[in-house]
């Protein structure tokens, strides 16, 4: 795969996840999870600018961008979609991590990756950190928590 075609193929996935992640905190705000449906809306937001950042990158690079976004499942259970995000992350952080050789020579490219990257690992380090407050206090105590204003 060439540089061009990873940096699509990541605007096309931050795209769809976006996506994925606006319709999950909905499902969720209108259940009345507020504090949740905030989070994974955060989240869709920082997703769909990262995805804006790529293709901004390939107009500095001189390519044209694509007009597509990657298909993700809606998921309505709680903890199916915990579980779903951190096994996403879990992949993806090695395979972003592994992508950084491919910028060696492009220095803006590639620090735009490690902001990815710390990003990331910082949602699924969240993620994983809610699965094990499932685990610890239940999923009927979770979503007491979750409610919030």
């Amino acid at each position: 795969m060439t540089k061009v075609e990873l940096l699509k193929d990541f605007a096309k996935g931050w795209f769809g996840n976006s996506q994925q992640h606006s319709i999950h905190a909905q499902l969720m705000k209108s259940r009345g999870l507020n504090r949740l449906g905030d989070k994974i809306m955060a989240e869709s937001d920082e997703e769909w600018e990262e995805a804006k950042k790529v293709n901004a990158r390939l107009i500095e690079l001189g390519e044209t961008p694509v007009v597509e976004i990657k298909e993700y499942p809606v998921i309505t259970d709680i903890k199916e979609m915990l579980e779903y995000d951190c096994k996403e992350s879990a992949e993806a952080l090695p395979m972003m991590s592994k992508c950084l050789a491919m910028f060696d020579d492009d220095y803006v490219t590639r620090r735009m990756f490690e902001e990815f990257i710390i990003d990331e690992q910082d949602h699924y380090n969240w993620v994983k950190g809610h699965l094990g407050l499932i685990e610890q206090i239940g999923i009927e105590n979770y979503m007491i928590e979750m409610i919030g204003e």
